[in-house]
Order: structure tokens, then C-alpha cells, then sequence
């Protein structure tokens, strides 16, 4: 249940339509390892780094939101970026045979934890602990980014609403990036201003584009606005009840806070070495 009630900074970016043709190549991929050394592959990983903080830190987004099955214990992240669960989150329990991809913040060791007490938050243990089946099958290999952090990538990155395969969200791109051949973009306020199908997708993704999908939120075992807003939780606590997430919708991009016990998804990062 969102409360927004303290605002952590200004907003990070509101849209103005404008359509913008695209004539550039796909950028080189210079920055497509993605931890080999660590055992991640590359198809663990976006294929472009994002700069999250003035000093100059780096990181890959994981190539799909988390998602975790509790009846096999088994952590992984979506097998496309578009993906989400949806309304089946409603059946979080210890038992479930299904999959869940929105957590109570830092809920890295207890991820089907639905109370809606937020003491039983107190504490925050990062979903990147885990071993994630699909992203290098070992602990500590993952982490999740701070308030500050997602604020600087979306405040320094373009970024826009669009409809991926179906599915509504915020598109976000490198610096780096330019718009493959035959791709057009608008940096327009709605999902439905930048339609994109599969083949066109995979060329964005190519091109280094991270989709975030409007995956919406769970408050116990109701599950709400999916498709209409994405929220995406950082390591940031605020307060004793509260904690720093990122919000996404059509029209605008914000870090604010919400109810610990809040279900949010999660997309982790790994840090360039």
C-alpha cells in the first residue's frame, strides 16, 4: 500500500513529447563481459554499463526482474526483460510451487514474507546473497542499488515509457546509446507513445536498452496496479517503518519511500570490477 509520504528528493524527470527519428549504427559492445571472472555470463547481464554515482561506479542490470519459487528454494531472474508474475504473487506462502518476483524490502532470507507489520522488516538482507540459479549460481554475486544510486542513473540516463512486447514500462538506456537503424523513439508521457514488438525489442536489448516493467505492487496477498506502475526496491532504509524505492510511471520517474511491508520487485545489479 503506497504512502509516499516523504518526498527524498525532486522528481527525476517528467516527459515531453517529442518524436525523434534514428539513423545511428548499434553502438560497439566494449562493455559486454559482464564479470566473466566471476563465473556470470553474459546472458546474465545487460550489455552496456550504467554509471550510478559522480565518482564514476559502474554496473550491469541483471537481464530480468528477481523472481524466487519457494517449494524448490530456488532463486532466478526472468528469462526476458518484459517478464513479470503479476497477480499470482497473491499466493506467496512457504509452500507454494509457483513463482514470485515482489518482496518485502530485505527480504533476501525470508522472500515469502507477506506481513503487513513493518517491524517485521527491521532488518534488510540483500536479495544478491542468494545463489540465483540463472545468474552465475553462487552467493554474493548480486546486489542491490542504493536510493542514490538508482537517482543518479535515471536523473543521468534517457529514459522512456514504452510498450514492450505487450508489456508497459520504462525503457532506460547508456550513455552510450544510439537508436538502431529503422527504430523510431518519442519522449512522450505515455506507455503506448513507443510500441515495440519482439524483433524490435531484440534490437534494442542489442543496443544496450534495460526494460523495467510496470509490474505493479502486493500489500499482504493483494496484488495492484500492475501494469500501471513499477516499483523497484533500493538497499536504502528511511526511518524505522520505511525504506527508498524507485517508482516508475508513464509520465514520470521518482525515489521515494514506501511501507517496508510493501511487495515491490527487485533488479539487481553487479558492480563493474
Amino acid at each position: 500500500m503506497k504512502t509516499n509520504n516523504f518526498l527524498l528528493g525532486a522528481l527525476l524527470c517528467t516527459f515531453v513529447v517529442g518524436f525523434t527519428a534514428c539513423n545511428g549504427n548499434n553502438p560497439e559492445n566494449t562493455d559486454n563481459t559482464g564479470g566473466t571472472d566471476s563465473g556470470i555470463t553474459a546472458d546474465s547481464v545487460s550489455n552496456h554499463a550504467f554509471q550510478v554515482s559522480s565518482s564514476g561506479k559502474k554496473v550491469y542490470f541483471s537481464k530480468g526482474n528477481l523472481q524466487y519459487q519457494a517449494s524448490t528454494d530456488t532463486w532466478r531472474f526472468a528469462e526476458n526483460q518484459y517478464e513479470y508474475i503479476g497477480g499470482e504473487n497473491a499466493n506467496i506462502s512457504s509452500s507454494y510451487s509457483g513463482w514470485i518476483d515482489l518482496f518485502g524490502w530485505g527480504t533476501g532470507n525470508n522472500p515469502t514474507l507477506a506481513s503487513k507489520d513493518n517491524e517485521d522488516y527491521a532488518t534488510f538482507t540483500d536479495w544478491g546473497v542468494n545463489a540465483i540459479s540463472n545468474g552465475g549460481n553462487k552467493a554474493n554475486q548480486w546486489r542491490t542499488l542504493t536510493s542514490s544510486e538508482w537517482e543518479y542513473v535515471f536523473t543521468n540516463s534517457l529514459h522512456i515509457p514504452a510498450t514492450v512486447c505487450g508489456v508497459a514500462g520504462i525503457l532506460l538506456f547508456p550513455a552510450d546509446w544510439e537508436c538502431p537503424d529503422g527504430l523510431t523513439y518519442a519522449t512522450g508521457s505515455f506507455y503506448e507513445t513507443n510500441v515495440y514488438m519482439l524483433k524490435q525489442w531484440e534490437q534494442l536489448q542489442r543496443s544496450g536498452a534495460v526494460f523495467f516493467p510496470a509490474s505493479g505492487e502486493r500489500y499482504g496477498t493483494v496484488v495492484s496496479d500492475v501494469g500501471n506502475g513499477g516499483y523497484y526496491w533500493s538497499a536504502t532504509p528511511y526511518g524505522e517503518n520505511y525504506a527508498c524505492y524507485l517508482g516508475l510511471r508513464s509520465d514520470v520517474a521518482y525515489v521515494i519511500n514506501g511501507y517496508r511491508s510493501d511487495g515491490q520487485a527487485v533488479r539487481l545489479v553487479q558492480d563493474v570490477k
